[in-house]
């Protein structure tokens, strides 16, 4: 499927797009006079757009997500041929910028280089393109380069997979590099919420993976607010649950197209 057909469905199915749809043909309804349906069709989109905007919502569905992969200490992870960072912690060098954004999830970076300096494993394979496939801008791999150097990890320990646009090429160009070097066995470090699609993506190419989870992007129900926050509504509740919404469907992709 191309990369924009795939970006726009998968869009139209998150639970923004989903409310906005149902908006969408309310409005439609009411034009037609079908005022029960118009009405119907309104409090679902309030309701499923309230759901997914709280807390509580996180709850119910990043457990079979992030439950499998307990926080580990970097000393604690067994020893490995070669760390792999996957992107989506970066936002690439363009325009008038002259260092890389980092996002939300760029503990990855920081995970990958504390690795590193444990001596888990000699060399770090970091892997992202350009989600559009631009070449007129760096790689996402390349700016990850970059942080990484500042962290201290010596270049001739760093390779670059600049040419994947998702996770499963991600795991398709890893394992191109990998036999040619003889790597077998690999830290996946990628965040928490991801590592379930993104280690059965690897495994799937016959890597042995050993995946190092961070940015899990949740803490259990916080004590310093009242209870009835879990129910409230809030932006960046919406748009970490949209994330969780994306992987479970991204894994049931994955295994239906036969990719994990």
């Amino acid at each position: 499927m191309p990369i924009l057909l795939d970006k726009i469905l998968t869009l139209l199915v998150m639970p923004l797009g989903v409310a906005v749809g149902a908006g969408l043909l309310a409005l439609a309804a009411f034009a037609l006079g079908r005022r029960r349906s118009a009405a119907g069709l309104t409090a679902f989109a309030v309701v499923w757009l309230w759901g997914w905007s709280t807390p509580l919502a996180t709850w119910a569905v990043v457990g079979p997500l992030t439950d499998p992969y307990p926080v580990r200490r970097a000393e604690a992870l067994a020893d490995a041929d070669a760390i792999v960072l996957l992107s989506g912690s970066i936002k690439p060098i363009r325009g008038n910028m002259v260092y890389p954004d980092l996002s939300d999830s760029a503990d990855r970076i920081w995970h990958a280089a504390r690795l590193y300096h444990a001596g888990k494993a000699p060399l770090i394979i970091v892997s992202g393109g350009n989600v559009w496939g631009s070449r007129k801008w760096p790689s996402k791999a390349s700016a990850m380069r970059m942080l990484l150097d500042a962290l201290g990890v010596p270049d001739d320990a760093i390779v670059v997979e600049g040419s994947s646009r998702n996770t499963r090429q991600n795991a398709l160009s890893t394992k191109k590099l990998a036999a040619g070097r003889g790597i077998e066995r690999v830290l996946l470090v990628t965040s928490g919420w991801h590592l379930r699609r993104a280690e059965a993506a690897f495994r799937h190419m016959g890597l042995d993976v050993i995946p190092a989870a961070t940015d899990y992007g949740h803490t259990k129900h916080s004590l310093d607010k009242p209870y009835i926050f879990e129910f409230l509504p809030s932006v960046s509740a919406l748009s970490f649950n949209s994330k969780l919404f994306r992987e479970h469907l991204g894994y049931l992709v994955y295994r239906l197209r036969g990719w994990a």
